[in-house]
């Protein structure tokens, strides 16, 4: 496929799921293609065709790719660059993650992160592209990264949350948030994912999740005041644990409105949740990111066979949020979510993200973006 008129990007890591499904997703996109994989030293060399692939079914076709290794910030800065690579799609663990990222968006490029570390910082928004796009005007305030910009991915149970729970808040005035998840072997990596097909895995909680699922929603949730995004007064309360599945994140939400609620009203809500994502005829973007399910257990397995589709259906398929077990009562209203956290939870929605960006002018191509002068709102470059 020819390269022309496509941006040039980066994935950060080789080996990892994400990383994986970032290279699947981006292998015979026709707006993006992967120019550079870098990896870890173990990595360094090797074509991407020749790594273990982590997931079943056949290994998509993907092109004739060395890794080359981290190295130093400028080195890699600088090769990325010569390479005309433009957006930068990091699936880097927090350590590397930490001194490199910023170092590449300082040197001009666009960095979409899934590590932890910058999901809240003030400046670097949090985005679920059909939940907050507006909070991308904090970029707006990232002067020290001159032409180049950084925006974190969040937790990958947190993107069905937020897709689900955000028309329902907005819609009627809520006051509190209960959430009780399931996550799957694979949102703990590739290594727990080999190890759990060696071994057996007991349910556990997952230490420190509860806590990252309550504090980025409500971030997400929250408002940006045209200066700094103000979370969401909604109480949330999340308690998070593993399950012996291999992919795919579930929970059971229960929200208390300040009003009661009817079926109706709910369904309606949901039925007619429409965000300026769906007005932009992105690859990756449906009709809805909302779907409806009268098995929710049944709707686990379906992602797996992704590998199977072509790669213009697998951009929109499995991009889905599926809800089902409804329930209204008064003022409460209850359900069940479930996504594939390696698709819509991660991948998926950064590859989304950066479509969006690309569409709305907030990215450039390469091929301008880099010699322009620098201006006080990136938004209008």
């Amino acid at each position: 496929m020819s390269t022309l008129g496509r941006v040039k990007c980066a994935v950060l890591g080789a080996r990892g799921l994400v990383a994986q499904r970032l290279l699947q997703r981006l292998a015979g996109h026709h707006w993006f293609v992967p120019v550079c994989v870098v990896g870890s030293p173990e990595s360094d060399g090797k074509k991407i065709t020749d790594l273990p692939w982590s997931f079943s079914g056949p290994r998509p076709s993907f092109p004739e790719l060395k890794v080359i290794g981290i190295g130093q910030n400028d080195e890699l800065a600088n090769h990325l660059i010569s390479e005309g690579v433009r957006i930068v799609f990091s699936a880097l663990p927090d350590s590397p993650a930490s001194y490199i990222e910023e170092e590449l968006a300082m040197a001009g490029l666009v960095v979409i992160s899934h590590s932890t570390i910058h999901r809240h910082s003030e400046e670097v928004p949090l985005i679920v592209p059909e939940v907050n796009n507006d909070h991308l005007k904090l970029i707006d305030f990232q002067l020290e990264y001159g032409q180049g910009m950084l925006v974190s991915c969040s937790n990958c149970m947190v993107v069905p949350l937020a897709i689900s729970i955000a028309p329902l808040v907005r819609g009627i005035p809520a006051e509190r948030i209960m959430i009780s998840t399931e996550q799957s072997l694979s949102g703990g990596g590739r290594t727990m994912l080999e190890n759990s097909r060696k071994e057996i895995f007991p349910d556990a909680k997952i230490p420190g999740e509860s806590l990252s699922v309550e504090s980025e929603l409500k971030r997400i949730l929250g408002d940006f005041d045209g200066l700094v995004v103000e979370p969401t007064k909604i109480s949330v309360e999340a308690e998070c644990k593993r399950v012996r599945r291999e992919f795919g994140h579930s929970a059971s939400v229960t929200v208390y409105f300040s009003q009661n609620v009817s079926a109706h009203q709910v369904m309606d809500i949901w039925s007619d949740f429409q965000t300026p994502i769906q007005h932009l005829d992105l690859p990756s973007s449906g009709k809805s990111p909302i779907r409806f399910v009268s098995d929710i257990e049944g709707a686990i397995d379906k992602p797996q066979k992704l590998e199977h589709t072509t790669t213009q259906q697998s951009l929109q398929s499995y991009m889905e949020v599926n809800i089902g077990n409804i329930q209204v009562s008064g003022n409460v209203v209850s359900f069940d979510v479930i996504s594939d956290n390696t698709i819509r939870g991660a991948a998926g929605n950064s590859v989304l993200l950066a479509e969006m960006m690309l569409a709305q002018g907030i990215i450039h191509d390469s091929s301008s973006a880099l010699h322009l002068g620098q201006v006080s709102n990136k938004h209008n470059q």
